[in-house]
């Protein structure tokens, strides 16, 4: 088979069990020109030199309407323009209210543009420590009120010519554990031990600012900052109360952080139209701004900003008619390509308004499988779809919480 060919059957297969995949989604496109446009705009608002920070986007649709196919096409999309991309989903593994687990599954689902593996890793290959950015980057850990241990492993990063600590400490801005004595031994060797105030902090509460400092990083690496994609968000709804109203306060905490100048980051959310309205509507009065205690109003602000971001997303519009003619063509021509037949056309007419295009598209290929399989019988073939329900039962994860104090931090 021809390369064309082979990327040709990754796609069909991936449409076939309506799972995107990278090849699919390039091929297929999006016909979501609002929300396509709406993304560019906040890509190109990080690109530029004036260190302006861009509002979330939050992407509602129901299930099957191509969701998580956008998703990726928006995540190629950023991936061509420069940008380091993670993709997440919202799960008890991926709990959202948890920063340091948040944190620990976004580094690992980072991707710099043509690379593989870790994109810290594969970036910081290239960084040159004597470089404008670097001192940029810096500059920005001293001024930006994050915790003092990553002014020092920048500082150490910089003169080190030890590898394995090198690697140690590219893992521990990831989230991996470092013992402070390490880096103050290293910092001694240096003659910069006096330089740093190091002391132990819950892990927790460093999340937020390996966050940050990841993605100027990555800028300072020569991306333009970083996407982030948390998908499934409406899973929280199905958490315990204390789970989900943390999992409110961390989003809340996102919206602010892109919103700051000179962060570099987009979170991009999408829920499932229709599952979030129970939720935020009694989530609303769980979050009394005003409440006496150190941080509390923070935090209750947080969680209400998140709540309204939710309710007030941009929605999947179903494709029209002509839209689906384009659609059904595309899937047509790549099906051709895959197995060197001609296709026949197929009507692109809908059943009934409830079947998903993501239904129509694997109803029309396996008319197709049908007709390339049995091309010499008489019969006729028709497929019948019904759409999948999703299991909506509550999600109990009591151990997400866990957040251990240790001398690595």
């Amino acid at each position: 088979m021809t390369p064309e060919q082979v990327s040709a059957r990754s796609a069909i297969e991936a449409l076939r069990s309506g799972v995107p995949s990278r090849n699919a989604v390039e091929q297929l496109g999006t016909t979501q020109r609002a929300i396509k446009e709406a993304f560019e705009e906040r890509l190109s608002i990080l690109a530029n030199d004036d260190d302006q920070g861009v509002e979330p986007l939050v992407i509602s649709a129901a299930f099957g309407q191509g969701k998580s196919h956008l998703l990726n096409y928006l995540k190629s999309l950023a991936a061509n323009k420069g940008f380091v991309t993670s993709f997440v989903v919202v799960s008890p593994e991926m709990p959202l209210g948890n920063p340091h687990v948040v944190l620990q599954a976004l580094a690992e689902a980072s991707e710099a543009p043509n690379r593989t593996g870790s994109a810290l890793r594969a970036l910081a290959s290239d960084l040159k420590t004597n470089s404008k950015g670097y001192a940029d980057l810096c500059l920005w850990a001293r001024s930006a009120g994050i915790n003092e241990r990553f002014s020092a492993i920048l500082r150490l990063y910089e003169d080190t010519r030890d590898e394995e600590l090198r690697d140690a400490m590219l893992a521990h801005c990831e989230g991996d554990p470092l013992n402070l004595s390490v880096l103050k031994h290293g910092l001694k060797e240096i003659g910069e031990a006096a330089a740093y105030s190091l002391k132990t902090t819950r892990v927790g509460l460093l999340a937020h600012d390996r966050i940050r400092l990841l993605a100027q990083f990555y800028r300072a690496s020569g991306c333009n900052g970083w996407v982030v994609f948390i998908d499934e968000m409406d899973r929280l709804c199905l958490f315990p109360n204390k789970q989900r109203l943390a999992a409110w306060v961390e989003l809340g905490w996102w919206q602010a952080a892109a919103r700051e100048a000179g962060a570099r980051l987009l979170p991009v959310v999408a829920v499932t139209q229709g599952m979030t309205e129970e939720a935020t509507t009694k989530d609303v009065s769980r979050f009394r701004p005003g409440r006496p205690g150190a941080g509390v109003v923070d935090r209750e602000q947080l969680g209400l900003n998140a709540i309204e971001l939710v309710k007030n997303p941009m929605r999947l519009s179903p494709p029209d008619t002509e839209q689906q003619e384009q659609i059904r063509y595309r899937v047509k021509s790549i099906y051709e390509t895959a197995y060197g037949v001609k296709a026949s056309e197929i009507a692109v007419a809908r059943r009934s308004y409830t079947t998903s295009i993501r239904s129509e598209i694997r109803r029309w290929i396996t008319l197709w499988d049908l007709q390339r399989c049995y091309a010499d019988s008489a019969t006729e073939f028709d497929v019948i779809s019904e759409e999948v329900q999703e299991d909506r039962s509550e999600i109990v994860d009591e151990s997400v919480f866990d957040d251990d104090t240790d001398n690595a931090g």
